[in-house]
């Protein structure tokens, strides 16, 4: 179900709810499951921030991912987008404040847009009682929280003031453990949406030295409901056929939107 909003509306609805999200750049990766799929399954509202989307493609992957997996309340950020609130949060933001954000002093990109991202964050998340991250954005949401107080005081409002939840378990990349698993390293990386011979590769390859084995045997614990083999392969291989089944669901689930686009036609 996606909950469609005019602009205008706030998000009265959905206040008082979890709330996680994340930017449509792409193919969902095992990382994504966790932070996105698994709370929406659990009834987070899931935020789509689609003005972050480069291009149509990766947005309708995305959101193919998030429908096999039966998450529900999926919600649009410019359906949402309330000018008048952005705005208003904008004139009472400090710029300086903002320039302190780790994000963007450590950007060799420093854009207007990278330096109001704590802004249009706090338009978000704006009315949720918790809000579900990792721990990069913790700094963020603790701006939002004072920047939402200032609102408050200000606009005499009583909107409600977040606090951050942050998701445990970083999975690493699979061919380097001293990285974050990420779209930008694909051959370390378990897409959601990979072939079972991409999947068997990718985990067969996978690196098992103490941090490399710590990775794999997270997943496993996360992903297979039985214990964790003392046997490398076997893990390996009892792993790859359940991250297998999660592809086969994204596959079948498109086969079947396939066949009633054609239908319509």
């Amino acid at each position: 179900m996606l909950l469609n909003f005019n602009k205008r509306i706030k998000k009265w609805c959905v206040f008082g709810s979890k709330l996680c999200g994340f930017r449509p750049t792409g193919r969902l990766h095992v990382g994504h499951y966790f932070s996105v799929i698994k709370p929406g399954q659990e009834g987070a509202t899931v935020l789509v921030a689609n003005y972050h989307a480069p291009e149509e493609k990766d947005f309708k992957d995305s959101i193919d991912c998030l429908e096999a997996f039966d998450v529900k309340n999926i919600v649009y950020q410019k359906d949402i987008f309330d000018p008048d609130l952005f705005f208003k949060l904008l004139n009472i933001s400090n710029f300086n404040d903002l320039k302190k954000m780790t994000q963007f002093k450590s950007s060799d990109n420093k854009t207007a847009q990278l330096v109001t991202y704590p802004v249009l964050m706090t338009h978000d998340i704006i009315g949720y009682k918790e809000v579900l991250v990792g721990e990069d954005q913790t700094q963020h949401v603790q701006y939002a929280r004072k920047l939402i107080e200032d609102y408050n005081e200000k606009f005499g409002t009583n909107y409600s003031i977040p606090i951050a939840k942050v998701i445990s378990g970083r999975i690493k990349d699979l061919r380097d453990s001293s990285k974050k698993m990420s779209k930008s390293s694909p051959q370390g990386c378990l897409f959601l949406d990979d072939t079972p011979d991409e999947i068997e590769s990718k985990i067969r390859k996978a690196i098992t030295d103490e941090e490399g084995l710590k990775n794999l045997r997270f997943l496993f614990e996360k992903f297979v409901s039985e214990e964790v083999p003392e046997s490398n392969q076997k893990l390996k291989e009892l792993l790859s056929e359940q991250m297998i089944k999660l592809s086969q669901k994204i596959a079948l689930y498109r086969l079947a939107k396939m066949g009633q686009e054609m239908e319509l036609d």
